[in-house]
């Protein structure tokens, strides 16, 4: 992107920025199979809007006593350097990031196809795959089609549950997410007052061309109503 600056900032350990210096950022945080390469698609369009982009690797295997320590030190790290912060996580990592920056008092979130009940999801996965509660408590962990579920991490979800969001949220999904029920989602809508764009044949991943573009017109049309609303302590 034009004026693009990508670099490294020992302060935030291992993490990349993106943009020229602004006094607000976002912290984006991939999904299962992502990485921080996904944020520059975004980061190019934060920065037009005058935000820079802070996108880390989450631990490996995505273990959410492990992601969410390091995600909330991430954030309080980001916060000695910028006043404002925003985030931008998708699916799995919108969970995670829902857990860890409850207390934050971000700005913006603008979460893609986000996991909103990890409860319900992996007792849909139990369902799918013919097992019970009791089952999984007994063996600890049952390899599935579906991946592997944990007793512990079904536990840490029920324990971890979002209660409270006060961030102004938007949310985008597609219509045919073969992982999410859009019920789970529209509650939390309605709970918290975010707003959702659902895109007409979408899957889960919005990786299709069309769904790309769906996602860049849902980024600009939130970045957009962003840059119009006051900064915060002016």
């Amino acid at each position: 992107m034009a004026g693009e600056q990508v670099h490294r900032d020992p302060g935030l350990g291992d993490a990349t920025i993106w943009g020229e210096q602004a006094p607000r950022a976002f912290l984006c945080v991939h999904g299962a199979g992502g990485s921080r390469r996904d944020a520059e698609g975004f980061a190019a369009r934060a920065a037009q809007a005058g935000w820079q982009t802070v996108a880390c690797d989450l631990p490996e295997g995505l273990l959410p006593w492990e992601c969410v320590p390091y995600l909330h030190d991430l954030a309080a790290q980001m916060r000695q350097r910028w006043p404002v912060l925003g985030l931008r996580a998708t699916s799995i990592g919108a969970w995670l990031s829902l857990v860890a920056l409850r207390d934050a008092h971000l700005e913006l979130a603008l979460l893609q196809s986000p996991v909103l009940d990890m409860v319900g999801l992996i007792e849909q996965m139990l369902r799918q795959a013919g097992l019970s509660r009791e089952a999984l408590a007994e063996q600890g962990e049952i390899r599935t089609d579906s991946g592997v579920l944990s007793w512990r991490y079904l536990i840490y979800a029920e324990v971890h549950a979002v209660a409270n969001w006060s961030v102004p949220t938007s949310i985008i999904m597609g219509d045919q997410d073969e992982l999410l029920p859009r019920e789970p989602v529209g509650a939390f809508c309605r709970r918290f007052g975010a707003d959702l764009t659902v895109v007409e044949g979408g899957a889960h991943w919005l990786h299709e061309p069309g769904e790309l573009d769906a996602v860049v017109r849902w980024e600009e049309a939130a970045l957009t109503t962003d840059e119009e609303m006051p900064a915060m302590g002016s």
